[in-house]
Protein backbone atom coordinates (compact mmCIF):
# COMPACT_ATOMS: atom_id res chain seq x y z
CA UNK A 1 0.00 0.00 0.00
CA UNK A 2 2.43 2.23 0.81
CA UNK A 3 4.10 1.45 -2.58
CA UNK A 4 1.20 2.96 -4.49
CA UNK A 5 0.52 5.95 -2.45
CA UNK A 6 4.53 6.67 -3.43
CA UNK A 7 3.79 6.13 -6.59
CA UNK A 8 0.51 7.98 -6.98
CA UNK A 9 2.01 10.86 -5.08
CA UNK A 10 4.85 11.09 -7.73
CA UNK A 11 2.69 11.11 -10.72
CA UNK A 12 0.66 13.74 -9.02
CA UNK A 13 3.77 16.26 -8.10
CA UNK A 14 4.92 15.43 -11.62
CA UNK A 15 3.63 18.95 -13.97
CA UNK A 16 1.38 17.88 -17.10
CA UNK A 17 2.96 18.79 -20.30
CA UNK A 18 0.84 21.13 -22.25
CA UNK A 19 -1.34 20.32 -25.21
CA UNK A 20 0.25 22.12 -28.38
CA UNK A 21 -2.04 24.07 -30.09
CA UNK A 22 -2.19 25.21 -33.56
CA UNK A 23 0.63 27.34 -33.87
CA UNK A 24 0.51 31.04 -34.59
CA UNK A 25 3.27 32.33 -35.60
CA UNK A 26 4.72 34.97 -38.03
CA UNK A 27 4.83 32.73 -40.75
CA UNK A 28 0.70 32.33 -40.54
CA UNK A 29 0.06 35.55 -39.98
CA UNK A 30 1.81 36.06 -43.11
CA UNK A 31 -0.67 33.92 -44.97
CA UNK A 32 -3.53 35.74 -43.35
CA UNK A 33 -2.76 39.28 -44.19
CA UNK A 34 -1.98 37.99 -48.16
CA UNK A 35 -5.02 36.36 -48.48
CA UNK A 36 -6.77 39.85 -46.70
CA UNK A 37 -4.60 41.88 -49.98
CA UNK A 38 -5.75 39.58 -52.26
CA UNK A 39 -9.76 39.94 -51.32
CA UNK A 40 -9.68 43.63 -51.17
CA UNK A 41 -7.59 43.62 -54.56
CA UNK A 42 -10.47 41.86 -55.97
CA UNK A 43 -13.17 43.79 -54.10
CA UNK A 44 -11.37 47.16 -55.71
CA UNK A 45 -11.35 45.32 -59.37
CA UNK A 46 -15.13 44.48 -59.16
CA UNK A 47 -16.07 47.83 -58.69
CA UNK A 48 -13.62 49.49 -60.92
CA UNK A 49 -15.72 47.18 -63.63
CA UNK A 50 -18.63 48.12 -62.10
CA UNK A 51 -18.26 51.21 -62.83
CA UNK A 52 -16.82 51.23 -66.14
CA UNK A 53 -20.30 49.35 -67.43
CA UNK A 54 -22.29 51.82 -65.46
CA UNK A 55 -20.28 55.03 -67.15
CA UNK A 56 -22.38 57.06 -69.24
CA UNK A 57 -21.36 59.05 -72.09
CA UNK A 58 -23.34 62.72 -73.78
CA UNK A 59 -24.09 62.33 -77.33
CA UNK A 60 -25.22 64.52 -79.25
CA UNK A 61 -28.78 63.70 -81.32
CA UNK A 62 -31.47 65.12 -83.40
CA UNK A 63 -34.69 66.43 -81.27
CA UNK A 64 -36.76 66.13 -83.54
CA UNK A 65 -36.81 64.73 -87.67
CA UNK A 66 -34.60 66.62 -89.77
CA UNK A 67 -34.78 66.85 -93.18
CA UNK A 68 -31.03 66.67 -95.49
CA UNK A 69 -30.01 69.91 -96.17
CA UNK A 70 -31.42 71.53 -92.73
CA UNK A 71 -28.89 74.01 -91.08
CA UNK A 72 -28.94 73.01 -87.68
CA UNK A 73 -29.59 75.49 -85.59
CA UNK A 74 -29.88 74.65 -80.92
CA UNK A 75 -34.04 73.87 -81.04
CA UNK A 76 -32.50 70.57 -83.55
CA UNK A 77 -30.08 69.48 -80.73
CA UNK A 78 -30.48 67.80 -77.54
CA UNK A 79 -28.14 65.52 -75.32
CA UNK A 80 -28.58 62.02 -74.59
CA UNK A 81 -26.71 59.99 -71.78
CA UNK A 82 -25.80 56.52 -73.68
CA UNK A 83 -24.24 53.78 -71.65
CA UNK A 84 -20.55 52.56 -73.26
CA UNK A 85 -20.93 55.37 -75.95
CA UNK A 86 -16.80 55.85 -76.36
CA UNK A 87 -16.75 54.19 -79.02
CA UNK A 88 -19.68 55.44 -81.23
CA UNK A 89 -19.05 57.33 -84.10
CA UNK A 90 -21.08 60.31 -83.05
CA UNK A 91 -20.60 64.02 -81.72
CA UNK A 92 -20.27 64.57 -77.89
CA UNK A 93 -21.96 66.41 -75.81
CA UNK A 94 -19.43 68.98 -75.32
CA UNK A 95 -19.21 69.82 -79.19
CA UNK A 96 -22.98 70.95 -79.39
CA UNK A 97 -22.34 74.48 -79.56
CA UNK A 98 -20.45 73.43 -82.94
CA UNK A 99 -23.06 71.91 -84.65
CA UNK A 100 -25.37 75.05 -85.07
CA UNK A 101 -25.06 76.56 -88.32
CA UNK A 102 -23.81 73.23 -89.72
CA UNK A 103 -25.85 72.15 -93.01
CA UNK A 104 -27.04 68.23 -92.77
CA UNK A 105 -25.64 65.94 -95.31
CA UNK A 106 -28.48 63.02 -94.91
CA UNK A 107 -31.96 62.95 -92.86
CA UNK A 108 -32.05 62.21 -89.25
CA UNK A 109 -35.29 60.80 -87.27
CA UNK A 110 -35.81 62.28 -83.61
CA UNK A 111 -33.61 61.10 -81.69
CA UNK A 112 -31.00 59.86 -83.77
CA UNK A 113 -27.36 60.56 -83.00
CA UNK A 114 -25.45 62.89 -85.32
CA UNK A 115 -22.74 61.30 -86.69
CA UNK A 116 -19.90 64.05 -88.30
CA UNK A 117 -19.63 62.52 -91.16
CA UNK A 118 -23.26 63.51 -91.59
CA UNK A 119 -22.42 67.35 -91.36
CA UNK A 120 -21.09 69.74 -93.97
CA UNK A 121 -21.04 73.25 -94.04
CA UNK A 122 -23.68 75.81 -95.85
CA UNK A 123 -21.98 74.94 -99.37
CA UNK A 124 -22.29 71.40 -99.39
CA UNK A 125 -26.10 71.07 -100.02
CA UNK A 126 -27.94 72.13 -103.14
CA UNK A 127 -30.08 74.96 -102.52
CA UNK A 128 -33.94 74.91 -103.84
CA UNK A 129 -32.65 76.30 -107.14
CA UNK A 130 -29.85 74.00 -107.68
CA UNK A 131 -29.35 70.09 -108.39
CA UNK A 132 -26.25 67.77 -108.04
CA UNK A 133 -25.06 65.66 -111.03
CA UNK A 134 -22.64 62.62 -110.63
CA UNK A 135 -20.06 62.22 -113.49
CA UNK A 136 -16.82 59.95 -114.16
CA UNK A 137 -13.90 61.70 -115.28
CA UNK A 138 -11.04 60.43 -117.05
CA UNK A 139 -7.33 61.99 -115.89
CA UNK A 140 -7.82 64.53 -119.10
CA UNK A 141 -11.08 65.69 -117.83
CA UNK A 142 -10.17 67.26 -114.97
CA UNK A 143 -7.37 68.60 -112.64
CA UNK A 144 -5.46 66.21 -110.58
CA UNK A 145 -5.89 68.61 -107.69
CA UNK A 146 -9.21 68.85 -107.84
CA UNK A 147 -11.19 68.87 -104.21
CA UNK A 148 -14.05 69.41 -102.10
CA UNK A 149 -15.61 73.05 -102.33
CA UNK A 150 -13.44 73.59 -105.68
CA UNK A 151 -15.32 76.43 -107.84
CA UNK A 152 -15.11 74.86 -111.79
CA UNK A 153 -16.45 75.44 -115.22
CA UNK A 154 -17.76 72.68 -116.76
CA UNK A 155 -17.52 72.71 -120.44
CA UNK A 156 -19.60 70.29 -122.76
CA UNK A 157 -17.50 68.88 -125.33
CA UNK A 158 -20.82 67.37 -126.86
CA UNK A 159 -24.19 66.54 -126.00
CA UNK A 160 -24.74 63.40 -128.06
CA UNK A 161 -22.98 60.47 -129.27
CA UNK A 162 -22.89 59.30 -133.15
CA UNK A 163 -24.86 62.05 -135.36
CA UNK A 164 -25.38 65.33 -134.46
CA UNK A 165 -28.89 66.46 -134.41
CA UNK A 166 -30.87 68.27 -137.28
CA UNK A 167 -31.52 71.45 -137.14
CA UNK A 168 -34.70 70.46 -135.90
CA UNK A 169 -33.98 68.61 -133.20
CA UNK A 170 -31.39 70.34 -131.90
CA UNK A 171 -31.77 72.43 -128.57
CA UNK A 172 -32.36 76.04 -128.84
CA UNK A 173 -29.75 77.90 -126.59
CA UNK A 174 -31.29 79.74 -123.59
CA UNK A 175 -33.92 77.42 -123.29
CA UNK A 176 -34.41 75.61 -119.73
CA UNK A 177 -32.07 73.01 -119.60
CA UNK A 178 -29.78 74.40 -122.26
CA UNK A 179 -26.48 76.35 -121.49
CA UNK A 180 -26.17 79.16 -123.45
CA UNK A 181 -24.17 78.03 -126.94
CA UNK A 182 -20.10 78.34 -125.99
CA UNK A 183 -20.49 79.28 -122.69
CA UNK A 184 -19.08 76.73 -119.51
CA UNK A 185 -21.79 76.13 -116.90
CA UNK A 186 -20.65 77.60 -113.26
CA UNK A 187 -20.25 74.70 -110.65
CA UNK A 188 -19.49 73.72 -107.32
CA UNK A 189 -17.63 70.23 -106.15
CA UNK A 190 -19.44 68.36 -103.83
CA UNK A 191 -17.60 65.83 -103.54
CA UNK A 192 -14.70 63.54 -105.52
CA UNK A 193 -13.26 60.22 -104.97
CA UNK A 194 -10.66 58.74 -106.92
CA UNK A 195 -11.12 55.10 -108.90
CA UNK A 196 -9.11 52.26 -108.89
CA UNK A 197 -8.54 52.67 -112.65
CA UNK A 198 -6.88 56.75 -112.26
CA UNK A 199 -10.38 58.23 -112.87
CA UNK A 200 -12.54 60.08 -110.45
CA UNK A 201 -15.99 61.01 -109.94
CA UNK A 202 -17.37 63.68 -108.46
CA UNK A 203 -20.53 65.36 -107.84
CA UNK A 204 -21.12 68.82 -109.38
CA UNK A 205 -23.47 71.12 -107.19
CA UNK A 206 -24.57 73.45 -110.49
CA UNK A 207 -28.18 75.46 -111.58
CA UNK A 208 -30.87 73.18 -111.53
CA UNK A 209 -31.63 75.07 -115.37
CA UNK A 210 -28.12 73.16 -116.74
CA UNK A 211 -28.53 69.90 -114.41
CA UNK A 212 -30.19 68.34 -117.77
CA UNK A 213 -27.35 69.11 -120.20
CA UNK A 214 -25.03 68.58 -117.92
CA UNK A 215 -26.32 64.97 -116.81
CA UNK A 216 -26.56 63.99 -120.75
CA UNK A 217 -22.85 65.18 -121.10
CA UNK A 218 -21.87 62.81 -117.94
CA UNK A 219 -23.34 60.10 -119.46
CA UNK A 220 -21.60 60.65 -122.82
CA UNK A 221 -18.32 61.00 -121.15
CA UNK A 222 -18.66 64.67 -123.01
CA UNK A 223 -17.52 67.00 -120.31
CA UNK A 224 -14.48 68.48 -118.68
CA UNK A 225 -14.22 70.29 -115.96
CA UNK A 226 -11.95 72.85 -115.23
CA UNK A 227 -11.18 74.75 -111.85
CA UNK A 228 -10.88 78.32 -111.55
CA UNK A 229 -10.72 81.22 -108.75
CA UNK A 230 -14.02 82.41 -107.36
CA UNK A 231 -16.16 80.81 -109.45
CA UNK A 232 -17.85 80.53 -113.40
CA UNK A 233 -20.02 82.06 -115.41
Amino acid sequence: MAGVAERTSKRSSTPATPERLLSAGPRRWRWLALGAALMVVGAVAVAAALGQVDQRSGMVAAARDLPAGHVLTAEDLHVVEIAGAENLAAVPAGQVDDLVGQRLLSPLHADTLIAPHALGSTDDYPEPDEAVVGARLADNQAPASLAQGADVAVVITATTQGEPPSVEEAPTPGEPGVPQEQEAVPARVQSVEATEDGAMRVELVLAADDAEAVARAASADALTVVEVDGGAG
